[in-house]
């Protein structure tokens, strides 16, 4: 960085005067003589916790694409089953265990590719929220600070932010988290549509792929409308 002894053509507006302010220098006000106007200029810094993200990121969309990759390459042609039938004795199907026998469908790596989707999201959004609250907030201490360690991001971030909106949910003070808990149950229990499905009051038996559709199906519902709502309350809490 330099100072400007005379006006620097910017393609926009000449800039007479570049004055660094701030912590590091990486602050700058910029002014022009002739309109008497001035603009702030600031450098986001990247800490530890910035690098320990963008690492976390970078291993989701890996997992992601090596997952859809190898549906796309050898799912169809497995040859895992065929050789699994000539051992003589049965095996569970445990994955990694006995060979990865169940993970060898594209309906499997599908699944799966989604589940790593869904976690790479997750990261992000968390990751960008919490930065740009302790920015509007002038805090960034706190995300440099607590973002490296894992009980950072669940103290500093989630169950600090997330008492309004679990308070919110009953405003007599009762336990309002046990009883969204047990509604939950119960709607599952008294729930007609496993009952069209030739459930009749009893339990039955999923397959491989039935649960997985289930699980990834929860998980992506739970996500949306959880971190929705955690997201809504948090920003209109602070700034609405």
């Amino acid at each position: 960085m330099r100072s400007v002894y005379e006006p620097l053509q910017t393609g926009l507006i000449a800039i007479d005067s570049m004055i660094p302010i701030g912590r590091g220098q990486r602050e700058l006000i910029i002014g022009d003589r002739q309109t008497g106007k001035t603009a702030l200029a600031t450098s986001l810094l990247l800490g530890p916790g910035d690098f320990l993200v963008h690492h976390a990121i970078a291993l989701g969309l890996h997992t992601t694409t090596l997952i859809l990759v190898k549906g796309a390459l050898d799912a169809r042609g497995s040859k895992l089953m065929p050789d699994k039938k000539d051992f003589g004795y049965s095996f569970p199907c445990d994955g990694p265990g006995h060979g990865g026998t169940c993970d060898i469908s594209a309906w499997d790596a599908f699944y799966l590719a989604v589940f790593w989707m869904l976690n790479t999201v997750g990261w992000v959004t968390f990751y960008w929220h919490w930065k740009h609250i302790t920015l509007w907030q002038g805090n960034i201490s706190q995300f440099n600070e607590s973002s490296t360690y894992l009980m950072g991001w669940l103290r500093d971030y989630l169950w600090l932010n997330s008492s309004q909106l679990i308070n919110g949910y009953n405003p007599f003070g009762m336990n309002s988290l046990s009883e969204l808990i047990e509604t939950l149950a119960w709607a599952h229990e008294r729930t007609p549509l496993a009952n069209l499905i030739r459930w009749r009051d009893k339990p039955v038996a999923l397959s491989i792929v039935q649960p997985r559709l289930v699980g990834l199906a929860h998980f992506s519902v739970g996500y949306i409308f959880t971190y929705a709502a955690f997201l809504i309350a948090l920003t209109s809490g602070k700034f609405g």
